[in-house]
Order: C-alpha cells, then structure tokens, then sequence
C-alpha cells in the first residue's frame, strides 16, 4: 500500500471515529433534555395533583364544617364564645352626610335620583349612561323622620342588564310639599346569563357582615339598626337572626328567576355584624 492510501486510509478512519464520537454526544445529549423535560413534566403533573387534592381536601372540610351545623334541616350558625371585641360600633353619621349647602332638593325622589351621580359613582358595574339614575319600579320605600330609603329596579327585562338599588335621600318641607336631595346609594346588576351564588347560608353572613357600613342607607340612624341582604331561596322566609325573624322580605322577579331582599328596620343586637347568630331552614 504507498504511503498517500495509507494517508487517506488514516484520515478516513479518524473522520468515521469522529462522526460516530459526534453522533453518540447528541444521542446522549438527546436523552439527557428528554430526561430533563420528562423530570420537569412530572414536577408539573405533580404540583397540579398536590392543588386539586388540597381542594378536594378544602371543599371536604367545607362540606363538613357546613354539614356540622345542620340539625333537622336548619342551617344555625353561632359564633364561638371566646371571640372578644364583638361589640356593635356605631359610625358617626356625619363623615357619611353632606354639608347641607352642597345638597340639591327635587320634587319628587325620582328626579332627586335622575339628577344624582349615581351612575358616575359606580363606572366599574358597566352599564349604560345614566341607567341606574332611572327608576322603573319602586319596589319598597322605607320612610323616616329626615331621610327616605328607596330600593328600586332599574331596566326591564327587555335590557341585557339590570340593576337593583338602594337610595337614601334627605328630605325637607318647603311650603308645604316635601323635596329630595340624593345622599348615597347602593346597587347592584345582574344578567340573564349570570351564575348566582346559590349558598343561603353564605349569603346571609357575607350580608351580615357589610350591615355594619351599610348603615349609610338606614333611614333612622342612629336609633335604628338596619339590616339587609339578598337571597335566591325561598327558605330565606325561615331566617332567624338573633332570634329575630325579619321585617319583611321582598320578592322580585328577574328574567323568570325569582329573587329576595330580607330586612330588619331595627334588629335589637349589640354584636358586630360578623358576630351575629342566625338559622335558616336548607334548601331542598
């Protein structure tokens, strides 16, 4: 064999060694990213087990604190005796009102609640232009010594919205008729297509709760503690708070759905709201 055969021969011996020496390294680098994405997968697939068994967990332990408070089919809930500072605190109504100069009387509360800000002051419930300040249908007005409450509709069910609102207005008597000036409001929306929390026993504590900085809307404050809340069951006419079952309770019927606003016009408790016992029979 001469001497440049053999050269060739040498060199194409090295150029076979270093190609498989290449091909081996990217097979291992191969198996090595494939480890690493399948490691990586399993922490993933973990993690997600880890939550949904820890929510599996929550919603059993849920389920069993609610569960535990059913007796004969009432739903009672009592607050521990240990909790201290439950004390109802009464706000100042003043850091609430507005200065009487600043107040603009109507006619009728209608107009007070057409020219208000009612609708600029809640932007992030999205509706249209003005339409909470219309009142297409008073469903209740609650009246006392200065202010009036009105808790109406707003829109039918033709809108693909709806809204349903407390107003509390001052009012004054000038030559003989009463005006209106609009002080604050609370309302609320709903759709055709909106899932409703179907929890009685939870809407009635989340309820309870706020009644404490909602007594902007009491007609009769400070003498009269007023209390309120929405429910979607009929059960609601079984409500027990403080051993007190309500004033009323207002049906309302919302794009074939029927819904409820329980109140008290003065519950006689000194508990804070959160603090408050109440019982209500179980939805069947």
């Amino acid at each position: 064999m001469t001497d440049s055969r053999k050269v060739m021969t040498a060199q194409f011996s090295d150029d076979l060694l270093k190609k498989i020496v290449i091909d081996k390294l990217e097979m291992i680098k191969e198996v090595y990213i494939m480890k690493k994405i399948l490691k990586l997968m399993l922490i993933i697939i973990g993690a997600i087990v880890s939550i949904f068994i820890a929510l599996i967990g929550i919603g059993l332990f849920v389920d069993f604190e609610y569960d535990d408070h059913i007796k004969n089919g009432r739903y009672t809930y009592v607050p521990e005796e240990e909790n201290k500072d439950n004390q109802y605190v009464e706000f100042t109504m003043s850091d609430y009102d507005k200065n009487d100069e600043m107040l603009v009387y109507y006619g009728t509360i209608e107009e007070a609640i057409l020219n208000s800000p009612l609708n600029a002051e809640n932007e992030e419930l999205s509706v249209p232009a003005d339409f909470l300040n219309h009142v297409d249908k008073i469903l209740h007005i609650w009246q006392g010594e200065d202010y009036d409450t009105i808790f109406y509709r707003a829109g039918t069910d033709k809108d693909n919205v709806q809204g349903l609102v407390m107003v509390r207005c001052k009012k004054q008597t000038q030559h003989g008729y009463i005006q209106y000036a609009f002080m604050n409001a609370s309302p609320i929306t709903t759709k055709k297509d909106r899932i409703l929390l179907d929890d009685i026993a939870e809407l009635i504590r989340s309820s309870l709760k706020m009644s404490d900085f909602q007594q902007d809307l009491n007609p009769n404050y400070p003498s009269n503690r007023f209390v309120f809340g929405y429910a979607h069951d009929k059960e609601i006419y079984s409500l027990e708070v403080e051993g007190q079952k309500p004033d009323g309770v207002i049906e309302i019927n919302v794009y074939d759905r029927t819904m409820y606003l329980w109140y008290y016009n003065d519950l006689k408790s000194n508990k804070r709201g959160d603090y408050l016992s109440y019982s209500v029979d179980v939805p069947k």
